[in-house]
Order: C-alpha cells, then structure tokens, then sequence
C-alpha cells in the first residue's frame, strides 16, 4: 500500500506512531519496508526536544510514521527483522 496522508485513513480509524525517525534515510527505509509490507503509511514532519533548563539547544525535526493501529504489530515486526528498533514504539511489557 503507498503512502497517504493522516486523513486518508478515514474518521473514526484509530491511528498510531509505529517509528520516529530522525533523518531522511531513516525515515525512507521505514517507509520502504511498510510499503513491501503492504502497510498504509502516512509520514509527518515532528519537531523533538527543545532547550534545556539553562536555555541551550533547539527542537530538532524527525519523520513520524504512523499506521492504523489494527496492523500496529506487523508494522513492527516488519521493521524489527529489518533491524529498524531504535526508533520503534514502545508496546509496553506485554507486547512481545
């Protein structure tokens, strides 16, 4: 499935960040992966941290990927056995 936008999924469709990713390239083979997947995908710009408590450093931008939460576990697995972990959700405990 290719990529859409957030409102292409349709009202009332529940929709969750599956992988945060902090540059382009990262953010491409995610993208690949869900698509060999067959996974609807959108992708939307997102600005992380910001400055500290003594006024240093600024948000830095990333690529959150986001897919219905019905197929939130094939996403993952797509991405896990492609080694892509370090931007992934956290399930929770219960998850694997």
């Amino acid at each position: 499935m290719p990529r859409q936008q957030l409102d292409q999924f349709g009202e009332g469709t529940e929709v969750v960040r599956v992988y945060f990713a902090l540059g382009l390239e990262e953010a491409q083979r995610a993208e690949t992966l869900l698509e060999a997947a067959g996974l609807a995908f959108a992708v939307e710009v997102e600005e992380v941290g910001g400055p500290t408590m003594w006024g240093f450093g600024r948000p830095r931008r990333g690529a959150g990927v986001w897919i219905r939460e019905s197929d939130l576990d094939a996403g993952c697995a797509a991405l896990e056995r492609a080694g892509m972990v370090k931007g992934l959700v956290d399930r929770g405990a219960d998850s694997a």
